[in-house]
């Protein structure tokens, strides 16, 4: 490439977007089914991956209405953990993993689950597509970032709410259909930018406490009152409050911090 840093296009990138549907939040957490799909860029790539898993354990009816899985159907249909991991490593390979609650799929869900297997670590963690979509919405229009809330909102099709592989369809019709363009936009144009992007520390504009709670940070160009308490925020004793204003001082510098007409970005 004489010489030249070279970026994968993300386009070119190949990862696997996955969900996991569970026994619920309370640790040990089980997996009761495992959905993924492989990437290229932002479209499918090739059938994807799909397996029920039965740890013959019990599963909470306050998880079962969420999913509709009960030890029966599990002992009925589902894989022995080993032998739907060891079929999940040969699909995942060594690619990144991103999921669009990333914490609680792979850091809560699947690390513990394989540490308790003993088998090592399936893939490479990639970013949070919940995360993404957050700051790529910024302010959201839809209210929140809930991936039935934002289905509904954009019409993208029903894929089968609240299993694996449903909700894993779901995503691929979000950062298709709707964050692709608001990412190429902001010229994020590879995966390496795009997960930076995805990782970095960010606070939605329109604030969500206090007594500013609801309004756009952007107002703080003509209100005193408000451009005061952003000021506050970064002589807080709290460590998160001082970045947050800090953050927002920054943001206000980047639009112009002037007396111009407030413009609050939409993402639309």
């Amino acid at each position: 490439f004489n010489g030249r840093i070279r970026i994968f296009n993300m386009n070119n990138t190949e990862w696997i977007l996955l969900d996991t549907e569970t026994t619920g939040l309370v640790s040990p957490i089980f997996v009761v089914e495992l959905g993924a799909q492989k990437m290229k860029g932002y479209e499918p790539d090739g059938e994807p991956f799909r397996r029920l898993i039965n740890h013959n354990t019990s599963i909470p009816q306050e998880a079962s209405r969420v999913h509709g899985y009960t030890p029966e159907i599990l002992e009925r249909d589902g894989s022995p953990p080993l032998e739907a991991y060891d079929d999940f490593k040969k699909y995942v390979q060594n690619l990144p993993v991103v999921a669009y609650n990333l914490e609680y799929d792979w850091d809560k869900v699947l690390v513990p689950e394989w540490k308790r297997l003993g088998i090592d670590p399936i893939g490479r963690r990639g970013f949070c597509a919940l995360r993404l979509a957050q700051r790529l919405l910024d302010p959201v229009p839809a209210g929140n970032c809930k991936l039935q809330t934002l289905r509904q909102y954009y019409r993208l099709p029903e894929q089968g709410a609240h299993t694996a592989l449903g909700d894993v369809m779901t995503v691929c019709d979000l950062m298709s259909i709707v964050l692709r363009p608001i990412a190429e936009d902001r010229d994020l144009k590879s995966y390496d930018q795009i997960s930076d992007y995805a990782r970095e520390e960010w606070f939605p504009v329109r604030i969500a406490f206090g007594k500013h709670k609801g309004r756009s940070i952007f107002e703080a160009k003509i209100d005193s009152k408000l451009r005061g308490w952003i000021e506050w925020l970064c002589d807080s004793k709290s460590e998160r409050s001082r970045r947050m204003g800090t953050y927002y001082l920054n943001l206000l510098k980047k639009a112009g911090d002037s007396g111009q007409d407030v413009e609050i970005p939409l993402s639309e």
